[in-house]
């Protein structure tokens, strides 16, 4: 009986707990950046987060050779708290200034100043093709924000 009621009060007091932490927790979501040669560091790209897809404008982003008609990224977006929070300038660490070259085979960082954070990498890079994401400007395309 005693042991009933324990498990009954630790139910009760460890439920709203999680259930708390799941409501304040920060999401993910996925990104998919596209490139095309005559871009010339502008291109588009689209987040899925909570079901939906939002498309999205890039800017600021330095080509090298390239030897292909278009260069796809995918990774994550981290530590977003609404879909708003995606758009924005990214760098990579300052302290290491090759930290935002995409190469083949590599996961770059990047982080905005809202703290969402991108891990990225391309998935048709060439061999010495190289593509510098600091500076990254994500922008809102054809969607509203949820106002706040």
């Amino acid at each position: 009986m005693i042991f009933k009621f324990v498990a009954v009060l630790v139910a009760l007091i460890v439920l709203p707990i999680s259930t708390s932490i799941q409501v304040f927790a920060e999401e993910e979501g996925r990104v998919h950046i596209t490139f095309s040669k005559a871009g010339h560091g502008n291109g588009s790209a689209y987040l899925f987060y909570q079901g939906q897809k939002y498309g999205l404008g890039v800017s600021g982003t330095k080509t090298g050779r390239i030897w292909a008609s278009t260069i796809d990224l995918i990774g994550t977006a981290s530590n977003l708290r609404s879909v708003a929070d995606i758009l924005g300038t990214y760098n990579a660490n300052a302290a290491d200034p090759k930290a935002a070259l995409v190469r083949r085979a590599t996961t770059v960082r990047l982080e905005n100043a809202k703290g969402v954070v991108i891990e990225i990498r391309a998935v048709n890079l060439g061999r010495w093709s190289t593509l510098d994401l600091s500076g990254m400007t994500l922008k809102n395309v054809g969607w509203q924000p949820p106002s706040e």
